[in-house]
């Protein structure tokens, strides 16, 4: 099982202190286990002392370079001199030490992207084998400070837990089958407890009709006391469930349900009052009079709902994620917005009644709220999750706790997902293996990008399998990275330059490097083409989502991209092929460019060029001669 600590390292004094101890013979294997990157090595082969002064003087020449183009650093994080992290390993694992510095190094290799200098040291002190690394909080360029974010501590526990996986240790010590969690669900009680909660959520009014609906529903909860208490009455429960352990994230107690629906309220407040006002200043002035105070800042907005006797505050960055309600949306909204008649808000607060009773029409009544439910359940079980057979070119590796499957959503964005067992059935047909794997439609998906860590992100359920369907469908293909096609050019141009070759060498070089460029750029419009394609799709499906704010940040969606009302799904999914043919010819093209490419430069290396002019308008072909 492996574990990851972060701790910031404040001083340059603590942090030599630090590279002195990591370093330690006697923990390291007299140095053996220690790996760097990104360090100036000026010394073949030194002592314990001289390492330490070698990468002390490494990270302090950063830090006076950095020093010198900043007239101030970043007032949260200006004492931060590097970050020291532990990574360790049970003996269980039954990883070697080189091993486990090796993961220790492609880690950090994938979270930096190799922007920063770092050590690695391998500690076998210990009954578990550990990994000390310590990262410069400078990157090498001495232009930026590494910002220890949320973000960057849950890249780094991902990263880390896939390397570790695929090297063979242990991160999950229950692992369950698809089979296994069906029946986990039938019996538990905080995943039965959690699907009552969303529903009376999704169901209520307010606070208090939640409070009703909730004792209808046989759920019983206690505010009282200090964690926030849940039972079930209708099920054999030997003691109540608090609400830190139905999630890591949400404590689930009075103020997390009192913000939900506070939430719920401005956004319907202002819903009502934006198709009805022709300004900003409007805008705040008619909602204060349904006690809702909008508070401008320079670029974020302050909502201030007072209700039931009480104020409760939220950020627009609460009320939605997408920098909806922002003062710059609000700016665009009204800028664009058409000028309609004022008449007819007199009484604001009656035709806000009304609008309320029009909206809450769908939710059911306390009476009928038992019998919802269990449609709810049956309905979410049967659509909602989705079984998708993978194609052999999808599987990245299977390890003990599931399955890393590779994902594109265009050429240049790709990554790894992991699939945990729960959702995985692996099945024996005609001697061979079917994976299947069971998705969600509302469930997050952590996408890993090895190349860019910063690019790593969550992407819902529905996301997934749309783009896993599609990937099944397209000829996979990996394109040459910029850098080895830089290193045959610089081959070819070297080659050409001591050898004083002939003219139409250096032709031949030019056109090839032409057409290279020429067919990147058009594969590169091809996929904003279709990068788009798969946003309008999106719109559309979540405009008819059952989920309320979908459909509001849909209509949003759908008005940014000038989409005319007749589009359809059909017309998208049809120049969505369209565009997927055009992009395999193109991908065809290109890959036949490179071969010609690396020809050229084997001819070249041979010092024998024989070429002849191609058909059909192609370019010349060559042949080596042995």
């Amino acid at each position: 099982m492996v574990v990851t600590k972060h701790f910031a390292t404040h001083g340059k004094k603590y942090r030599r202190r630090l590279i002195k101890y990591i370093l330690n013979p006697e923990k390291t294997d007299n140095l053996k286990l220690v790996s760097d990157f990104g360090m100036s090595n000026y010394l073949d082969f030194p002592s314990h002392a001289e390492m330490v002064e070698m990468y002390n003087v490494n990270f302090t020449n950063n830090d006076k370079l950095y020093e010198s183009r900043n007239d101030r650093q970043e007032k949260y994080q200006q004492t931060i001199h590097a970050h020291h992290l532990i990574q360790s390993f049970s003996p269980e694992d039954n990883l070697t030490p080189e091993e486990i510095n090796r993961i220790g190094y492609e880690t950090m290799m994938e979270l930096t992207g190799g922007r920063f200098k770092f050590i690695v040291a391998t500690h076998t002190d210990k009954d578990h084998v550990h990994n000390h690394i310590l990262i410069n909080s400078i990157d090498r360029n001495s232009d930026k400070k590494l910002i220890w974010n949320y973000a960057l501590e849950r890249n780094l526990r991902m990263i880390s837990d896939r390397i570790s996986k695929v090297a063979g240790a242990k991160i999950i010590e229950k692992s369950f089958s698809y089979r296994d969690y069906q029946k986990y669900r039938q019996s538990s009680h905080k995943f039965e407890l959690k699907q009552r909660l969303y529903f009376l959520m999704q169901q209520s009014k307010s606070f208090d009709d939640f409070l009703e609906k909730a004792k209808q529903l046989h759920v019983q909860i206690d505010f009282s006391q200090k964690h926030s208490r849940f039972l079930m009455t209708d099920r054999t429960m030997i003691k109540p469930i608090r609400g830190r352990q139905l999630s890591k994230r949400d404590l689930y107690d009075e103020e997390f349900f009192r913000m939900h629906f506070a939430k719920q309220e401005i956004e319907s407040r202002l819903e009502f009052l934006l198709n009805r006002v022709n300004s900003l200043e409007d805008l705040i002035t008619k909602a204060k009079e349904l006690n809702l105070t909008i508070d401008l800042k320079q670029k974020n907005v302050t909502f201030i709902l007072e209700e039931d006797n009480q104020k409760i505050s939220l950020g627009h960055q609460k009320i939605s994620d997408k920098k909806l309600y922002d003062v710059k949306f609000f700016q665009d909204y009204f800028k664009n917005k058409e000028v309609i008649a004022s008449e007819g808000l007199e009484n604001l607060q009656e035709q806000y009644h009304a609008f309320q009773e029009e909206r809450d029409k769908d939710k059911v009544s306390t009476e009928e709220i038992e019998e919802a439910f269990e449609i709810f359940k049956e309905k979410r079980d049967t659509v909602r999750e989705f079984e998708v057979e993978l194609a052999e070119n999808q599987i990245e590796k299977l390890v003990d706790e599931g399955i890393y499957i590779k994902v594109s959503f265009g050429i240049k964005q790709s990554g790894l997902v992991f699939i945990p067992n729960y959702q995985l059935d692996i099945l024996e047909e005609e001697n061979q293996k079917k994976y299947k794997i069971f998705i969600r439609e509302t469930t997050s998906y952590f996408v890993y990008n090895k190349e860019h860590s910063d690019k790593n992100q969550y992407v819902k359920g529905r996301t997934l399998i749309r783009q896993l369907t599609n990937d099944s469908r397209v000829i996979p293909y990996r394109r040459p990275t910029v850098k080895s096609l830089q290193e045959k050019i610089t081959e070819i141009n070297l080659f050409i330059e001591l050898t004083e070759a002939d003219k139409k060498y250096q032709d031949i070089k030019d056109e090839l490097v032409k057409e290279i460029a020429e067919i990147d750029i058009k594969l590169n419009q091809i996929n904003e083409k279709i990068a788009n394609l798969n946003k309008m799709a999106e719109v559309l499906i979540n405009l008819k989502s059952e989920d309320v704010s979908s459909r509001k940040l849909a209509r949003y969606d759908f008005s940014k991209l000038n989409l005319p009302e007749s589009t359809s799904l059909e017309q998208i999914n049809a120049e969505f092929l369209r565009l997927q043919k055009e992009l395999t010819t193109f991908l065809e093209e290109y890959e036949n460019i490179i071969k010609r490419l690396e020809i050229f430069v084997k001819v070249l290396n041979r010092k024998e060029l024989k070429w002849r002019n191609g058909h059909d308008g192609e370019l010349n072909k060559y042949e080596i001669i042995d």
